[in-house]
């Protein structure tokens, strides 16, 4: 009787250990998106001294966010974003905090937004967009998505362009501030 006890009451403790220690594991962000999209910007400020998309941004609404990104501000927790405001330019930056269960189905959402990018301004190199659009990716951590399509041009016209550093440090912003 007093070993059946026992048992019990450890299997008891087992299990509330295993719920906390689960609770603790799966411990997810309590940023916005507009504070991961303000951590991308910063960095931005901080390596170039201009935000993502330097020329003419125009905030992501609603509208924007359904027409040109396939997602209802009722498919989503939050989204903070911008997309440059010149039709010669093809910059974006999006990022979207999904409903729990959802982020796949934002990131297949931001793939074909980025896709679109590319058929529309693959062939266009103006602004450099050929190299700004071979950088970009989409990425994701946990309910969190972002399409980076960003790249500062070089001020020299005969420099090098490649945008791969500019996308990684975008990228890696979004990470640390999910951190």
């Amino acid at each position: 009787m007093k070993k059946s006890r026992c048992l019990s009451l450890l299997t008891v403790i087992l299990l509330v250990s295993l719920s906390m220690l689960t609770g603790c594991g799966s411990a997810a962000s309590t940023k916005t998106a507009q504070e991961v999209y303000d951590a991308i910007q910063s960095a931005f400020m901080e390596e170039h001294g201009v935000e993502a998309i330097p020329n003419s941004p125009i905030q992501v609404d609603d509208t924007t966010l359904e027409q040109k990104f396939y997602l209802s501000a009722e498919e989503v927790e939050g989204y903070a974003g911008a997309i440059a405001g010149m039709m010669t330019n093809c910059d974006e930056l999006l990022v979207v905090q999904a409903k729990p269960g959802e982020v796949e189905n934002v990131r297949e959402a931001l793939e074909k937004a980025l896709q679109d990018q590319k058929d529309a301004f693959g062939f266009y190199p103006v602004m450099n967009n050929t190299e700004r659009l071979d950088a970009a990716k989409v990425v994701t951590q946990g309910d969190y998505a972002a399409l980076l399509i960003v790249g500062i041009s070089p001020e020299d016209p005969d420099a090098a362009v490649d945008f791969t550093a500019d996308v990684s440090l975008a990228e890696e912003a979004f990470y640390d501030a999910l951190k």
